[in-house]
């Protein structure tokens, strides 16, 4: 692997994860001392970052984790929704009994951490259960976009799983997709995803509206 492309990769996971936080400044000489590298390579992964908007460089300033504002949350959650929903409706007409009780297994085990609210656990599953429905959906691109999209609101996701009183919400949903794909109804399928995305999405931008400090 090229130094630009593992640089980016560090810089990159560590913003998805929050180990870098929104509006943080990015010293090119204290990250090129921490990783061992020279600017050059730095640099590069920076532009790469930029251009995904990760990060933002002010001119004469430096670089600066980008901060998604509200209403940029909602655009991203909106089309996962429209993909999502799509992937589901795909799955329906193709998922078999062992794929259809992976997701009964994951679903129970959301359960079971939403009850004890064992939030990064839930995130972990959460995770594997949309992502198993867009591979279902046998359309790499989906799956690829999703997924894409979905780490650009990681630390978003944090958020709304530990707003108060709806994890377990969340969690029970879960069971209508899963009735609707073990139902081979692919129009339940698509309409359950949809709403369910765009549920977490609208508790979830309320909160952020709310709440400008995060």
């Amino acid at each position: 692997m090229p130094l630009r492309d593992d640089i980016y990769n560090k810089i990159k996971t560590q913003i998805i994860h929050g180990e870098l936080g929104q509006g943080e400044k990015l010293s090119e000489i204290e990250l090129a001392k921490t990783m061992g590298v020279s600017r050059t390579p730095l640099r590069e992964a920076f532009r790469q970052l930029q251009m995904e908007g990760y990060i933002h460089v002010l001119p004469n300033r430096g670089a600066y984790v980008s901060k998604l504002p509200p209403e940029e949350v909602e655009e991203i959650y909106s089309v996962i929704a429209l993909l999502e929903g799509y992937a589901a409706k795909r799955a329906a007409k193709q998922i078999n009994h062992v794929e259809l009780n992976k997701l009964k297994k994951l679903h129970d085990k959301l359960h079971f951490y939403a009850s004890r609210k064992r939030y990064q656990d839930y995130i972990e599953k959460n995770v594997e259960f949309h992502r198993l429905i867009t591979i279902l959906s046998g359309n790499k691109h989906v799956t690829k976009l999703v997924t894409e999209l979905r780490m650009r609101i990681y630390r978003y996701r944090v958020i709304s799983v530990t707003i108060p009183g709806y994890i377990d919400i969340y969690a029970s949903q879960h069971k209508k997709i899963i009735n609707a794909l073990g139902e081979e109804d692919s129009i339940l399928a698509k309409k359950y995803m949809e709403e369910h995305v765009n549920f977490v999405k609208n508790i979830l931008v309320s909160f952020l509206k709310e709440n400008t400090n995060l």
